[in-house]
C-alpha cells in the first residue's frame, strides 16, 4: 500500500467514526465531492488535504499523521523525483 492509500484509508475511517458523508465533507472543506470521490477510490492520487483535514473532519495533519500506519510508510514517488 503506498502512501496515498494509507491517507485515503485514515481518511474513510475519520469519516465513519464522525459519521461523515462526502457531501457533508464537501461542505465543511470546500473540496468538491467528485474529487473527494475520485481519491477515496483511488481514481486519483492529489487531494487537498489541508482543507480535508483541518476543516472537514476536525483534526490537524500532526494529529492524522501521529497514527501508527504512517511511520513505516514512505512517500516513494517523491522520493524518487527527489533523488534525480
Amino acid at each position: 500500500m503506498d502512501f496515498s492509500d494509507l491517507i485515503a484509508v485514515k481518511i474513510k475511517e475519520l469519516m465513519q467514526e464522525q459519521n461523515i458523508t462526502i457531501y457533508k465533507l464537501e461542505n465543511l472543506s470546500g473540496v468538491y465531492s467528485s474529487t473527494i470521490a475520485m481519491f477515496l477510490t483511488r481514481k486519483t492520487k492529489t487531494i487537498r488535504l489541508e482543507n480535508l483535514l483541518c476543516e472537514g473532519l476536525g483534526t490537524n495533519l500532526s494529529e492524522f499523521f501521529a497514527d501508527e500506519r504512517f511511520k513505516e510508510a514512505e512517500a516513494k514517488e517523491w522520493t524518487k523525483k527527489k533523488s534525480n
